[in-house]
């Protein structure tokens, strides 16, 4: 029996030489992950090779996702990398000797975008839940939309879903060494502009607010920036229509708490609204989105402490997230587990650090986690002390050692207290380590 040739699919028009066949290094990221999905979903033979091995459950091996063979590499028509892995990777140069096209994540995404209607979510914070709240809306409403997110999230079962080619797909975009620059988006939905990334924008928010006005430009004239509250008003540089998010209404329930996340809210129910859902459907979606792995996700407990894992690494994010835990859980006394993400980051946003902890009250620090930092570049968590103490009288403690930070925190807890662990390094492992 002759089997029927597979249906055709959008992401066929990206196979070169070897047909549809990719190799995506650094594939254990976030992204990557949902870049394979797609890929595997359109009947490519996808390969990946990442420090970390596969395991044979990872749903990404049972979908068909195959090792990369260290000996006798295959011939495939991408080699794509993650912009954590160089250019040298042993892996990646394999499939470039070999004929593949070379591209980052953020230039393969780009070639995406210009096969489908792409509604692209950007912003300095909020854009993975603003991005996946606005495909679970989609998706409640009957509506399957496709999307690629930065968090894997369980309502929509992962990070990325392809969907139906006759939606959009829901995209988020990020700003981080002007990777958005490579997307064609049809419209863009936009959180906030806040100075970040110091690495590679060392001109502040000036340098941030241009590269997101250059963004905005790259959208579609046929298609709308929706701006959230808090969006900085750059209309004079989009040829697309500029819709501004207005407050939701006092009475609207959101399921996710804090004031940014009703920020997020307005910007989520602007553009559903745009799209076609009535309202009852859009306050349903508001109401019943849960959120994103990694934020305010909760993890289990210690001692009888609620313990929750935070990606909040910047001070408005920092911030945002202490003040929605004391939304959440009033009364109960908040213990922040800090642990900053690069010395770059750091050194730039130091005296923004101690006011965000405010409204903590006990605090314990972990040693800076260094990414892409230059080896010249020192600094200390320790700087961040005299600031707080200054600030706010409370029991505060720095530790080098994880298993020193387990023992501080178990001579506080009581039952009842709250454990927040902030940062993007390794201290999300420290997190699932206390249950």
């Amino acid at each position: 029996m002759t089997l029927a040739p597979a249906p055709p699919h959008a992401l066929d028009a990206l196979a070169d030489t070897a047909g549809r066949t990719a190799l995506l290094c650094g594939a254990q990221g976030t992204g990557m992950r949902g870049l394979a999905r797609l890929l595997l979903q359109a009947g490519w033979t996808v390969y990946g090779a990442d420090r970390a091995s596969f395991s044979p459950a990872d749903p990404l091996v049972q979908a068909g996702l195959l090792a990369w063979p260290q000996s006798e590499p295959p011939q495939v028509s991408w080699a794509v990398r993650s912009v954590a892995v160089p250019e040298q990777d042993a892996a990646f140069a394999a499939a470039r000797a070999r004929g593949a096209r070379a591209a980052t994540y953020p230039e393969m995404l780009g070639s995406i975008s210009r096969l489908r209607r792409v509604l692209a979510v950007a912003g300095s914070h909020g854009k993975s839940t603003t991005s996946a709240w606005i495909a679970f809306g989609l998706r409640r409403a009957g509506r399957a939309a496709g999307f690629v997110v930065g968090a894997p999230c369980a309502q929509l079962g992962g990070s990325a879903d392809w969907g139906d080619p006759l939606e959009p797909l829901v995209l988020e975009s990020c700003e981080y060494a002007r990777s958005f620059h490579h997307l064609s988006p049809w419209s863009v939905a936009l959180t906030n502009v806040n100075a970040e990334h110091p690495d590679t924008y060392p001109g502040g928010l000036p340098e941030v607010t241009e590269s997101f006005a250059r963004f905005l430009g790259a959208c579609s004239a046929a298609g709308k920036v929706y701006a959230g509250p808090e969006a900085p008003d750059l209309r004079s540089r989009a040829r697309a229509g500029w819709r501004t998010a207005a407050p939701l209404p006092e009475d609207w329930e959101v399921g996710l708490p804090g004031l940014h996340n009703r920020r997020n809210g307005a910007l989520v129910a602007e553009v559903l609204s745009a799209l076609g859902l009535d309202e009852s459907e859009v306050r349903a979606a508001l109401a019943e989105f849960r959120g994103c792995s990694r934020r305010l996700e909760e993890v289990g407990t210690r001692n009888g402490a609620l313990v929750i894992s935070d990606y909040a690494h910047h001070p408005v994010e920092i911030s945002a997230t202490l003040q929605a835990v004391c939304e959440r859980w009033p009364g109960r006394r908040v213990f922040a587990v800090f642990q900053p993400h690069q010395a770059q980051r750091f050194h730039a946003y130091r005296e923004q650090f101690a006011p965000a902890l405010d409204l903590a009250d006990r605090l314990l620090l972990l040693e800076i986690y260094r990414a892409r930092d230059p080896e010249e570049l020192r600094a200390s968590v320790a700087e961040l002390v005299p600031d707080l103490i200054r600030r706010r009288a409370r029991p505060l403690a720095v530790v080098q050692e994880m298993e020193s930070a387990r023992a501080a925190l178990d001579a506080w807890l009581d039952p009842g207290d709250v454990v927040l662990c902030l940062g993007a390094g390794d201290v999300d492992a420290f997190a699932r380590g206390l249950c």
